[in-house]
């Protein structure tokens, strides 16, 4: 029951066509593209945002960011309707062969939170404490999800304002060699170079990538809600098609494809 990960063929164009772009705007406008490429530039954009992000987030928030890039080209989140098929399958199980045989299959569970609920089910904790125990579970794994996204939007804050720090800089030192008129135009051009290494890395990488990381971290968050109403169903006794139709029509955060197939549902059955 291991869990498929999805390549995101949007996300690696996109991150691949927007620095294409821009490169290709400078090679037909005539520029050098060896122009772009300033060492200073980019120590005072990228080192100075960096060093602003450690001072502003706590290491568990860098380290999801750094772990959450893979969220940007891939997901690893599973289908809705297979989740609802595995907890209907295991409320089955329950049922019919009780606790010792569903533990024999909690290993093979891939999505954490399923796993977590599957533990405690069959560890015959009190159902208020286990429900607890899974709200609690539910709220932080959308605060440790949505942690990375926290980061590239702060990033995306303090790229730009350090690009133009590097062209004051570049510009002072521009300032220096009035003396010497001939290297004036290609100082001042140096030192913009740092406002477009930072305007660009923030709206080519930081914020599409803290938008993607956050769309993702809100699918989770409505399978996580899936779990918790199936297993609010089970201690309830539901099972089979009555936890099915629960999970299908009654989920407070449906995904959008749930709704749709829900919908499809619900106008066969007037029909009929």
């Amino acid at each position: 029951m291991g869990t498929k990960t999805q390549l995101d063929f949007a996300s690696i164009v996109g991150l691949l066509l927007g620095p294409a772009c821009v490169l290709g705007g400078q090679w037909i406008e005539g520029g050098a593209l060896g122009s772009l490429v300033q060492l200073s530039a980019a120590m005072i954009v990228v080192g100075a945002s960096l060093g602003a992000c450690m001072l502003s987030f706590a290491p568990s928030s860098l380290m999801a960011a750094a772990r959450d890039v893979k969220k940007v080209v891939a997901s690893t989140v599973p289908d809705p309707f297979e989740l609802i098929d595995r907890i209907v399958g295991y409320s089955t199980v329950l049922s019919k062969e009780g606790p010792i045989a569903l533990q024999k299959q909690i290993s093979k569970e891939s999505y954490p939170l399923l796993s977590t609920a599957l533990n405690l089910l069959v560890s015959n904790m009190a159902p208020e404490s286990l429900l607890g125990v899974l709200e609690r579970r539910f709220a932080e794994n959308f605060r440790l999800n949505s942690a990375g996204a926290d980061v590239f939007d702060a990033a995306g804050g303090y790229l730009p304002t350090f690009g133009i720090m590097g062209a004051v800089l570049g510009l002072i030192h521009t300032m220096s060699m009035l003396d010497d008129p001939s290297k004036i135009g290609s100082g001042i051009a140096t030192a913009f170079v740092a406002t477009l290494y930072g305007v660009g890395t923030a709206n080519i990488l930081a914020y599409p990538f803290s938008k993607k990381i956050r769309a993702r971290a809100q699918t989770e968050k409505e399978l996580d809600r899936i779990v918790i109403t199936a297993f609010k169903g089970i201690l309830a006794g539901q099972k089979g098609l009555a936890l099915r139709q629960t999970l299908t029509g009654g989920s407070p955060t449906p995904p959008v494809a749930l709704v749709k197939k829900t919908e499809k549902t619900e106008k066969t059955e007037k029909a009929a």
